[in-house]
């Protein structure tokens, strides 16, 4: 399936993209698919609502900018009346936490078991990063579904 944007006239037209791809790519980057997943959420962003942002820089910089995305989905969600419980901010927030724990699992390990347990927890990490992605894609498609 194709990623498409919302063109219709409701807000927050965004990046959508099927479940299945998404966790296809982001599982086969390890988690740097977020980068472009990013940077094409407030490209398109952008486009549609033409607020004065950079993109590239949001992109680049996704964890200090993922509340703000989210909050941007939820509003979106909340103007065109389509309910979902999805809890944007927990969400923002968990992951803004796990990546904090993602660096500073890095600086501990001074044996070579060390470094072993460091990609163990990383990985654990990327996958629980991976599922809050998920819904916060699920909602963003939420957006550019047709109304019922």
């Amino acid at each position: 399936m194709k990623p498409t944007i919302a063109t219709d006239d409701r807000p927050g037209a965004l990046y959508t993209v099927a479940i299945p791809h998404f966790l296809l790519l982001y599982v086969l980057t390890c988690g740097c698919y977020l980068f472009y997943w990013s940077y094409r959420n407030w490209a398109f962003y952008k486009a549609h609502s033409g607020a004065a942002i950079t993109p590239v820089i949001r992109g680049l910089l996704w964890p200090f900018f993922v509340l703000e995305l989210f909050d941007k989905v939820q509003n979106a969600l909340d103007r065109a009346q389509q309910p979902h419980r999805w809890y944007p901010e927990s969400r923002a927030l968990l992951i803004m936490l796990l990546v904090m724990l993602s660096v500073l699992l890095f600086t501990f390990p001074d044996r070579p078991l060390g470094m072993v347990c460091v990609y163990v927890a990383e990985a654990v990490l990327i996958a629980i990063s991976g599922y809050l992605f998920m819904g916060a894609q699920r909602a963003i498609n939420l957006l550019s579904a047709p109304a019922q």
